[in-house]
């Protein structure tokens, strides 16, 4: 920071002002923590102010020409510089722009291209005076978003950063941005995998009120982008376990309660991620099994109905494997605890069916799911508070049981490894899990038992 201050005292000292603008400024208003710094630079061109750059590190002026000039002072550290620039769409999607760089731009001019007026309060750095030209204090304060000018419509992108803004600062967006929003549908097929899944990302880790993202999606018709959700939208539920609505109307009650529990227990990203995307997923079965039987909606099914269609939605937005990997099984056993019994045999084998996934991380999706169901009080379910209990106990809540009897076993009795090694580890394996052993020892009087009935083939050391 301090290199920073310098920096910006040589910009002054040329004549230059360089202003802080977009999230650090908004986020500082907020008295939120925000590490990036966009730093606009008026009144120098490209050169000088390269040059000035350059006296406090490495320089790369590959984006120069779109007005972005990168400094690396060291120690890993990257700074963005930013010229004013003009830019006037020549394509579709969130590329297809021309780019005039302009120093000479008045800050009126240049705020225009940002997005939200939230997004285009501008700090002079040198001073710490703020310029807010659109209105922008005022809009944080209401919690409203409004786009910044009509260019707001050039940019499809912008949709799905209203979604995860709107989620971050539980906000409203106006109806003229509404109306934007829905003109940029037909440019969602130009937004590239990694952009969307950084909005989503987004959506999920920073979001304190994720139904509003959600909504938003739907008011702006961007819905139809994902029929996996928009299905959900008009699915009855049975109003004696559901009285909140249809399963759109639970599934934006139950990402809100995942929040909640995601910042009770302070989870990292990746933890709030898995659970915030859980949440979301977790009911996209239904619409595909719910009918009506006995005078009564029932879904029956829909856990494992649900597998396939959430892989498909997860894949849509970009959801990395590794996460996806997770989210899948917790969707599919998350019903488990109205049929299961809190046995050490029945805990064994969901530890086992739930993969990468943890009996932790599934508590805390049935939470969520229960907390769903509003005016119902929020509440966990006793059967999987007590199988969360055992699995701990059985130390199995955050990883499946570990194999007591492994190959090594096998040779060290003097076989050579062979194709019925796998076989034989299975019956064991799938042994240990109804518990008819619960240590190594026991583990290899089962494997005795295992090797004189299927007599293997195989030559000894």
């Amino acid at each position: 920071m301090v290199e920073l201050e310098k920096i910006i005292q040589a910009i002054a000292d040329a004549g230059g002002i360089a202003y802080e603008v977009g999230g650090c400024v908004r986020d500082q208003i907020l008295k939120k923590p925000n590490k990036d710094f966009d730093i606009e630079v008026f009144h120098l061109d490209a050169a000088a102010l390269t040059k000035i750059l350059a006296r406090f590190g490495r320089v790369n002026e590959v984006g120069v020409s779109f007005g972005v000039i990168k400094l690396h002072p060291g120690r890993g550290e990257e700074l963005d510089f930013t010229l004013p620039r003009r830019e006037s769409k020549s394509g579709r999607g969130h590329r297809g722009f021309l780019v005039e760089v302009d120093h000479t731009m008045t800050v009126a001019e240049a705020s225009l291209r940002r997005d939200f007026t939230i997004n285009a309060i501008y700090r002079n750095a040198h001073d710490q005076q703020l310029i807010d030209p659109h209105g922008g204090i005022q809009d944080l304060q209401n919690r409203v978003l409004r786009a910044t000018s009509k260019h707001f419509a050039e940019d499809p992108l912008r949709v799905l950063r209203g979604m995860q803004f709107a989620a971050r600062f539980d906000a409203e967006m106006t109806q003229d941005t509404i109306e934007m929003c829905r003109s940029l549908n037909e440019e969602y097929a130009t937004l590239a995998l990694e952009r969307i899944w950084n909005e989503w990302f987004k959506w999920a880790t920073k979001g304190i009120k994720p139904s509003k993202g959600l909504e938003l999606l739907r008011d702006t018709n961007w819905i139809i982008n994902y029929p996996e959700l928009e299905a959900l939208c008009g699915t009855e539920q049975d109003s004696v376990w559901h009285p909140e609505g249809d399963v759109w109307v639970h599934t934006l009650h139950v990402c809100d309660a995942a929040a909640e529990i995601a910042e009770r227990d302070q989870l990292d990203d990746l933890q709030r991620c898995i659970l915030m995307f859980a949440a979301l997923c977790h009911d996209l079965g239904k619409p595909v099994t719910t009918v009506m039987s006995d005078g009564r909606w029932r879904s029956p099914g829909h856990s494992e109905a649900g597998v396939p269609i959430a892989e498909s939605f997860l894949a849509k937005i970009g959801c990395p494997v590794s996460i996806v990997e997770i989210v899948l099984p917790l969707v599919a056993e998350h019903l488990v605890h109205i049929h299961g019994e809190a046995s050490k045999r029945t805990v064994r084998r969901l530890a086992f069916r739930l993969g990468k996934a943890t009996i932790i991380q599934l508590a805390r999706l049935v939470e969520a799911d229960m907390g769903g169901r509003p005016p119902l009080p929020k509440k966990t379910s006793a059967a999987m508070t007590q199988m969360l209990d055992l699995a701990n106990e059985m130390d199995v809540s955050l990883a499946k049981p570990e194999m007591l009897v492994q190959g090594r076993h096998l040779i060290a009795l003097g076989y050579q490894p062979a194709k019925w090694f796998g076989e034989v580890l299975k019956n064991c394996y799938e042994a240990q899990l109804d518990g008819l052993f619960e240590n190594e020892p026991d583990g290899l009087q089962f494997l005795a038992g295992q090797l004189q009935l299927i007599q293997p083939v195989g030559s000894k050391d």
